[in-house]
C-alpha cells in the first residue's frame, strides 16, 4: 500500500520507465515487442485516473482482490495489442461476456 504522494512518485517513475522502454523497442525494430509500450501505456493511464479518484491503483491487482477501473474501451484496446503480441492464444473479456 502506498500514500499518495507515493502513489505519485511512482506514476511519474512509471511514465518515465514508459519512454525509456518504447524508445529502446523502437531501436530494436520488432512490432510485437514495440506493443508491449502501449499495454504499459494503458495500464499507465489506468493507474492515473484511479489516483485521481482516489484509489490505491497498486492494490488493484488479482492477489489483492481490487479491480483496477478501467473502461470499455481501455479493455477493446488492450485486447488488440494483446492480439497482436501473442495472436488469439491469450483473450481479453469482460464481465458479462459469456466465452472464457
Amino acid at each position: 500500500m502506498m500514500t499518495e504522494q507515493e502513489r505519485a512518485s511512482a506514476l511519474a517513475r512509471m511514465d518515465e520507465t514508459i519512454r525509456r522502454f518504447y524508445s529502446s523497442a523502437i531501436q530494436i525494430g520488432n512490432h510485437p515487442f514495440i506493443e508491449f509500450a502501449g499495454v504499459m501505456a494503458a495500464y499507465l493511464k489506468s493507474c492515473q485516473r484511479a489516483h485521481e479518484a482516489g484509489i490505491d491503483f497498486t492494490e488493484c491487482n488479482q492477489h489483492a482482490g481490487h479491480e483496477l477501473p478501467m473502461e470499455s474501451f481501455e479493455i477493446t484496446y488492450l485486447a488488440e495489442k494483446l492480439n497482436c503480441i501473442f495472436g488469439d492464444r491469450i483473450t481479453a473479456t469482460t464481465k458479462g461476456d459469456t466465452h472464457s
